[in-house]
């Protein structure tokens, strides 16, 4: 995916383990980079006693937290945009926590911190990819969607329609400059007829000139030439 087809939504993925909760097995940040230390910290805080199955939403700054612990010991994280909704974060938790669990098995209960991030990575892009894009995984962000597409086809047609009304005092404008230029144009055109009919009209008076002037010479020698017979 590029990062114009970022929908600035999902932010970070990852994997923990309760009983270690500094310990994150696998994580993967997407159209951001989330320190993992300001992960750890937020895990080893004291109140973090969670409960398998149960889903858990907070803020921290600008962003939101989800997680949702198993019962094999391991949280799973989501940091997402902080109006995201709450049913698409746990769907997305959920889905993360099956595909995990496909792929990984029980490694995630002994794994080294980051150690399965790399086998991970590409589920873990596909799930935020997936959920990144509101429109595709929630319902209710779908019909916003069309009512701002509509919206914004709405207020392109009153735009398109306001720059007709200005292209078309522009039409008129340059209509009546247009015909003014043409008046000038007609008399340029015909004063330039005058010119170039005198110009000829000169030039075949020169050359009837000389052509009678060659004649005249042609008689006289010819004159001349039968006087001397």
């Amino acid at each position: 995916m590029s990062q114009s087809n970022y929908y600035d939504n999902v932010y970070f993925l990852a994997v923990a383990r309760i009983q270690q909760q500094g310990i994150v097995v696998a994580s993967y940040s997407y159209n951001s980079e989330t320190n993992i230390d300001g992960v750890k910290q937020v895990l080893e805080q004291p109140n973090m006693n969670m409960q398998p199955g149960k889903h858990y939403s907070f803020s921290v700054g600008q962003v939101a937290w989800h997680l949702i612990a198993d019962e094999s010991g391991l949280i799973y994280i989501l940091i997402c945009k902080l109006t995201y909704p709450q049913r698409c974060a746990h769907t997305c938790l959920e889905e993360l926590q099956r595909a995990f669990v496909a792929k990984c098995g029980d490694k995630a209960t002994s794994a080294k911190a980051g150690a399965l991030s790399n086998s991970c990575s590409s589920l873990m892009l596909k799930i935020c990819q997936k959920y990144d894009n509101l429109a595709e995984v929630d319902k209710l962000a779908a019909v916003a969607k069309k009512v701002d597409s509509v919206k914004l086809v709405m207020q392109e047609n009153v735009d398109l329609a306001l720059q007709n009304c200005v292209k078309l005092e522009n039409i008129e404008k340059a209509a009546e400059e247009l015909q003014q230029q043409a008046g000038v144009f007609k008399r340029n055109a015909n004063e330039l007829k005058k010119k170039m009919w005198w110009k000829n009209m000169k030039m075949k008076l020169i050359i009837a000139a000389i052509i009678l002037i060659i004649l005249g010479i042609i008689i006289a020698v010819a004159v001349t030439m039968s006087k001397a017979k």
